[in-house]
């Protein structure tokens, strides 16, 4: 095996290292990101406290409704038990239970529209509810799934690493400086297979000295556009 063509062995498993690295990464923040989740949380949280005041208002609605209920019913029993004779303390009373009656109809129509305003938000807590718990089973499958794709990762990476040694092994010290000073300047790809006497990255035709050079494999030839190291066999 040619120098260059062990160089885009050595290059092909650094780029699959590269990329696991990446994604390795990406699996990280996406371990870490319960943004979705906490969002979700938060909408309860609105929906809860929006409901809480309208719950409490038609409580107290219920309240001064049944205190009414119960001052109308003893000025009846005082009205109509005889013992008031005066007639300016009962017209008096009658004035109280209508002045009651009217407040207490006043009373059960707001009591009406703000128990169908807890309904509504009823009906959006458990919305959000069921959000939550939708959101948070998708980010647990997700987290399994991201959990196994990690583990799979590392075994691969653990793979990757024994074939990089072995193919460490076939360089020899000259190529390998060429090739690590030239990895900053290509992206972490110095070195292209020769296709059809093109250079495969670029596509720029090359001489016919220059493919004879390559093919005989007995040094590094670069490609004359981009000046990556040319490799002339399988990739694999």
């Amino acid at each position: 095996m040619s120098q260059a063509l062990a160089l885009y062995r050595l290059q092909d498993v650094e780029l699959q290292l590269l990329r696991g690295q990446k994604r390795m990464a990406e699996i990280m923040t996406a371990l870490g990101d319960r943004q979705a989740i906490d969002q979700a949380q938060q909408a309860v949280e609105a929906a809860q406290h929006a409901l809480s005041p309208l719950q409490t208002r038609a409580r107290n609605l219920e309240l001064e409704i049944q205190s009414n209920l119960a001052k109308i019913q003893a000025a009846d029993e005082a009205l109509y038990s005889g013992r008031i004779r005066n007639p300016k303390e009962l017209q008096d009373l009658q004035q109280e239970i209508q002045a009651l009656g009217r407040r207490n109809s006043d009373l059960e129509d707001t009591l009406l529209e703000t128990m169908l305003a807890v309904e509504a938000a009823e009906a959006a807590l458990a919305q959000a509810h069921q959000a939550l718990e939708q959101t948070t089973a998708a980010w647990n499958d997700q987290h399994s799934q991201l959990l196994e794709e990690q583990a799979q990762l590392k075994t691969e990476r653990a793979a990757l690493l024994q074939q990089r040694e072995q193919a460490l092994a076939n360089l020899d010290a000259a190529s390998l400086s060429e090739y690590n000073a030239l990895k900053p300047r290509k992206q972490n790809q110095p070195v292209a297979l020769l296709v059809g006497g093109s250079c495969a990255v670029c596509g720029v035709e090359q001489t016919q000295m220059l493919v004879s050079e390559v093919m005989q494999g007995n040094k590094l030839v670069k490609c004359l556009s981009c000046g990556r190291i040319l490799a002339y066999g399988s990739s694999t």
